[in-house]
Parts: structure tokens; C-alpha cells; sequence
């Protein structure tokens, strides 16, 4: 039975330097929680699926299927505090309508859509915190609601993970990060959807706790690169600088793609040239928002010992910091005289904040909440408005909550996104009574529809560069009418010749919904204008591209085809040397008396060192990643060296 969800508790007009219309819905109250907007029965419509902790009151422990369990085996089915619902959006009512679901995720789960089977459904990589009742894996979405959990492997502890294909296969494959040390890695799709796991030296290392991650292109180079922020439960003086928080970027290896290394960007005793300060148990909010062309972020949450933030006072004072990309490897922090000093999201994990074109000018914008001490000594929200230059305004408070969900659908069907906040909250200012304290929600209806806001044109130029196997797809800058060019990310698409989707996008292709987005997030190739693929079968491929705005507004999708061919010259690798690292030295072990070229490069593939030698070498290098490769007699052979 379909109930209706637009019941609207307590309305009320609240002037905070601007005026809004705010309906507290304690229905749709958690904590310790998370939620997503997604188009989950593909009709062209966002809908929503959120989950936590309710104890107003407590509801049967159910399984996927429904059925209620009695896990002490007392005759009494249990109850939970484990809580999730999933809300569809009908168009015929113009309201959003709670459906069964089978999905039990709940505790701070990490939640990510992907087409996996290519039937224009979005499925689900989800990941919790709950190890004794876990529910993550990977979900074949039925469009209606239900689930059918996959046989995919995800580490029975992994609390946080995301899609993209790390090796420029056309393959889908994924990240996870988990509780449990050697577990985390990235797991290669094998071209049927079966999954290896790899890099678990590099991501392994940590016992990663409140875990978050997102996959990006922080250096612009073609291949995605992972960004994670969490506790480091197993930090000591060998294992994160003992740091009890880890933030950093792995860096997708150029020249093996599919493989990683840590880029060190934290600040800590033996790194204190970092770029950040590391936090977790926060969250991280990613898009170019100078308009520089470069994915900049909103780093969120706790440092703490190791970390250099707090500097004094309570180590758990929490300070959010824009830090814009420098397009060296490293981010510059660029302060902001509005945020607020101590603003604590407590356990969102990386859903207590939001960065998205709110009022209508083009610009990023955000939504930060959690509990603030020293301000109001209350949980509180707050709206801040981008300028385009990296800079933020106070526009004032707004519902806010710690333990927090945020979602961005649209209420009212007028085309722009709306603010829900769900988590615990007792703030006298938006939920004056105490039926609406404790864990509770608030939706606030956007006022800034006036003026409409467009889709991006659709990418011109599109051109497929055909070397072997390997191909480059390339297309020229798109235009929007109020988001800078250069912040406009795209979304790509990949089928065989069978028309089979091998990178299905999160957007419709083709008919009268063609461009629109399912999901509310940046384009799967980042700010790039370019694709690298790699190592494609013989055949003819069809691939489209669309641009997306700051409303996360997509394009109608340009589209293009080539073919592969079995001709072309492939280069092998060789070995002509050992290379590696000693503490701070860089060590050359060559396996013959010729005479070698050396070339040193930063992460980002700027030089630092050329020579030439023969035999042996050894040089020191400053902390950090580098790639080095070395040439004799037109072979090559390159590797990745970290310096510690």
C-alpha cells in the first residue's frame, strides 16, 4: 500500500537575510545515516532512498526478502532501530509516494549507481558500518523498488566504495575501502562482469573507519583517481605518520592505468610540506569552482592527533576548508572569512554537506550542517553562495542537523533542486516544538526558479583518434548559459556493435528524455574533454558525450562512431633495469653496461630530473611520488617510486 508522502507537518516563513518557505517532517527523521537521489524506476523522474538509525518508534527487523527475524531465537520477532525507506516520485500527483523496497543498508551507508547490465536501470555498490547485520554488496536494480543482490565479491567489512573504469577498458570496475586491513583494493572487471581484486598493497595498508570516497580526475591526465577521507583505526608512527585521520588522493599510474599510489598531500610529522589538512568522519565536496577548468574541493570533518589541525583547544573542532587546485599535483587553501569555526557533521561520512548551482547564477554553491559549539551551541545549517572565483558568502542559516542526510530532489516539480535535511536536531529556530526534536528532517522549497535555467549545449568536435587497440575520443569545450564553460564536466557513453552499452552513462540516451540525468553528481569524465581508452576487441563502436552544469543539468548527448581494427604496431614493455626506492633515495640497478637515459617526473608528468649514466645510479629526492623512466637503445621502461 502506496502511502503518500507530501503530508506537510508545520510550515512556517523564516527570514534569515532571505525568505523561505520550510516544512519540518520528523517522518523522515534518523541519525547516523545516509541517502541518495537517483532515478531508481527509470521514468525521468529523481527519486529517493534514505536509511539510518529511528528509535520514535523502533520497526520489525525484516529481511531482504520482508520476512521478520527473531535473531535471539526467543519466539518474538525483534525490533530495530534500523530504519530505511525508498520514495518514488509520481507525476500524476505530483508527489513523492513510499514504495516497498528490499534494500536493508542503513548504518552510514556509501551508496553508488551505476548501469551495470545496461537495461537503463541504475544498480547499486553499497556499502555500511554495520558489521554484525552487514548488507553491503553490489544490487541488480528490478525498477520497482526490490533488489537482487549480486554475486560480486565486497569484503564483508567495506564501508565505503564507488564505480568508474580504473583501467580505460570500456569495462566497468570499483573501489571499496574497508574495516579490515588488506581488504580494500580495486577490483578489475575481467569483460563479464566478473571482479579481481588488485592494489591491496596500496589501499590495504589502512583500517579504514567512517569511510568515504569519491572518484575523481584530480590531475586532468584521463584516468580516474580515488579521493578518501575516513578514520585511520590502525594509525602509528609506521602507518599514516600516525595520524588518526587519513584524506588523500591514489593516483591512477598513467602508465599501467588500473594501478595506484598514495599522493601524500596531508600535513603530518614527517610531510610537513603537505598541501591539507587531513580530516574524517566528514565528508568532501568536489567541482571546479574558480571556473579554472580544474576539479577543486570542500574538505570537511575531524583532524586531530598527527593531523596539525586543531592547532589548540578541543581536538574535536571541526573547520571546513576550500582548497583550489593548482595544477601542480597539490591544492592551495583559500580561506573563508564566512564559514563558520567549528561546524561538526558527527558520523555523516560524507553526507552532511552539498555543493550545487542553488541560486541560479551558474555558480557552485553549499550546504554545510552539523552541530556548532561555539556559534549557536545548536545544530545548525548554513547556505553559502559561490562567487565563481573560489569564494563563499553567508546567505544565513538554514535546517541543519548532525549525524545528517542531505538531498537536493525537486519537491515541486518546477525544474530546480530543493534542500532536505535529515538528522538530529534541536534547534528552537526551525523546530520549535519538541514532537519535532531529536531525529528529525526539514524540506526547504528552492525560491530562486524566476529565471529558467537551460541544459549546456551539446559538445561539438567530436573526434575518435584510432592508434592499435587503443583509442583517444575527443570533442570541443561546451556552452551553457550560466555555468563558466570550463566548470561544465561531461558524461560519456561506450557500445559495441551490438548496441550493447560497455560504459552505460547515468542520463537518458536518445527520445524525448535524451541527456537528462539520473543521478545528481559530476559527469564520469570529470572536466575533461578527452576519453583514453585502452586495449579495445576488434570491432565498430558507437560513443556519445554529453556536458553537465552546475544544477547538474545534462546536454543532449553528441554522438559518434569508429572502428578498431586488428592492424597497428603494439608496444611492449620491457625490462632493462631495476628500479626502486630506499628511504629518500631513488636506486637504478641497470642489467647491462649500456648507456641509459633518465627521465624523472612529478605526479602530474613535469620533469624534475634528466641524465644520462651507465651501470648504476642512485640520487636523492624530496618526499613524494614520482615516475621514472628510463631508455637505452629504443627500449623503455618505466615505474612508480614513492619516497618516504
Amino acid at each position: 500500500m502506496k502511502r503518500l508522502l507530501y503530508r506537510f507537518v508545520f510550515v512556517m516563513a523564516v527570514t534569515v537575510a532571505y525568505s523561505q518557505t520550510i516544512t519540518t517532517r520528523p517522518d523522515l527523521g534518523q541519525a547516523w545515516g545516509a541517502g541518495t537521489s537517483v532515478d531508481i524506476n527509470n521514468d525521468g523522474y529523481l527519486d529517493f532512498y534514505i536509511a539510518g538509525a529511528k528509535n520514535n518508534p523502533k520497526e520489525p527487523l525484516l529481511d531482504e526478502e520482508g520476512n521478520p527475524l527473531d535473531l535471539n531465537q526467543d519466539g518474538i520477532p525483534d525490533t530495530t532501530e534500523r530504519w530505511q525507506r525508498m520514495y518514488f516520485w509520481n507525476p500524476e500527483t505530483n508527489q513523492y509516494e513510499n514504495v516497498v523496497t528490499s534494500l536493508r543498508i542503513t548504518d552510514r551507508p556509501n551508496l553508488d549507481w551505476y548501469d551495470v547490465d545496461g537495461d537503463g536501470l541504475l544498480d547499486l555498490l553499497a556499502t555500511e558500518h554495520s558489521f554484525g547485520f552487514y548488507h553491503g554488496g553490489v544490487y541488480k536494480n528490478l525498477g520497482n523498488g526490490l533488489f537482487q543482490k549480486l554475486d560480486i565479491p565486497v569484503p564483508v567489512k567495506a564501508n565505503a566504495g564507488a564505480w568508474a573504469d580504473f583501467n580505460n577498458d570500456g569495462y566497468i570496475d570499483f573501489v571499496v575501502l574497508s574495516n579490515d586491513v588488506g581488504a580494500s583494493g580495486i577490483y578489475i572487471n575481467q569483460g563479464d562482469n566478473t571482479f579481481v581484486a588488485t592494489n591491496t598493497d596500496v589501499f590495504g595498508e589502512f583500517s579504514y573507519g567512517l569511510a568515504y570516497c569519491e572518484v575523481i580526475d584530480y590531475n586532468n591526465d584521463g584516468f580516474m583517481d580515488v579521493f578518501v577521507t575516513a578514520n585511520c583505526d590502525n594509525a602509528s608512527a609506521e602507518i599514516n605518520d600516525g595520524a588518526r585521520v587519513i584524506a588523500d588522493v591514489f593516483i591512477n599510474y598513467d602508465e599501467e592505468p588500473g594501478n595506484f599510489y598514495r599522493a601524500y598531500l596531508g600535513k603530518t610529522a614527517n610531510n610537513t610540506s603537505g598541501c591539507i589538512y587531513m580530516k574524517g568522519n566528514g565528508g568532501v565536496d568536489f567541482a571546479d569552482i574558480n571556473g579554472d577548468g580544474w576539479i577543486d574541493m570542500v574538505l570537511h570533518g575531524e583532524g586531530g592527533q598527527g593531523t596539525f589541525e586543531p592547532a589548540s583547544g578541543d581536538v574535536w573542532t571541526c573547520i571546513s576548508h576550500v582548497y583550489i587546485n593548482q595544477k601542480d599535483g597539490t591544492f592551495a587553501d583559500k580561506p573563508q572569512a564566512s564559514f563558520q569555526a567549528d561546524l561538526r557533521p558527527l558520523n555523516s561520512t560524507g553526507s552532511g554537506t552539498a555543493i550545487i548551482d542553488w541560486n541560479n547564477d551558474g555558480n557552485f554553491d553549499l550546504f554545510i550542517t552539523g552541530w556548532n559549539p561555539p556559534t549557536v551551541n545548536t545544530q545548525a545549517g548554513y547556505l553559502y553562495t559561490g562567487d565563481g572565483a573560489g569564494n563563499f558568502t553567508e546567505v544565513g542559516r538554514v535546517p541543519g542537523a548532525s549525524e545528517t542526510v542531505i538531498l537536493l530532489n525537486d519537491w515541486n516539480n518546477d525544474g530546480f533542486p530543493d534542500y532536505l535535511v535529515s538528522g538530529h536536531s534541536w534547534d528552537d529556530m526551525f523546530y520549535p516544538t519538541e514532537a519535532e526534536k531529536g531525529r528529525t528532517a526539514a524540506l526547504m522549497l528552492n525560491p530562486n526558479a524566476s529565471s529558467v535555467n537551460n541544459p549546456p549545449s551539446a559538445p561539438a568536435g567530436l573526434t575518435a583518434t584510432v592508434n592499435g587497440s587503443d583509442v583517444v575520443l575527443s570533442w570541443n569545450e561546451a556552452t551553457d548559459d550560466k555555468t563558466p564553460a570550463k566548470s561544465l564536466s561531461y558524461e560519456y557513453f561506450l557500445k559495441d556493435a551490438q548496441g550493447n552499452f560497455l560504459i552505460a552513462p547515468a542520463s537518458f540516451v536518445g527520445g524525448e528524455k535524451d541527456g537528462l540525468r539520473k543521478v545528481i553528481k559530476m559527469g564520469n569524465a570529470c572536466l575533461n574533454k578527452f576519453v583514453k581508452l585502452r586495449g579495445l576487441a576488434d570491432g565498430q563502436y558507437t560513443w556519445g558525450v554529453q556536458a553537465i552544469d552546475a544544477m547538474y543539468k545534462g546536454s543532449p548527448f553528441a554522438t559518434g562512431t569508429f572502428t578498431v581494427g586488428s592492424s597497428g604496431v603494439v608496444e611492449r614493455k620491457v625490462s632493462i633495469a631495476k628500479i626502486y626506492a630506499s628511504g629518500n633515495t631513488l636506486n637504478i640497478r641497470t642489467f647491462s653496461g649500456d648507456k641509459m637515459r633518465l627521465a624523472v617526473y612529478n605526479i602530474l608528468g613535469q620533469p624534475v630530473l634528466q641524465e644520462d649514466f651507465s651501470g648504476n645510479f642512485t640520487r636523492e629526492l624530496p618526499f613524494g611520488a614520482y615516475i621514472v623512466k628510463v631508455t637505452s637503445s629504443g627500449k623503455v621502461q618505466t615505474a612508480k617510486v614513492v619516497i618516504e
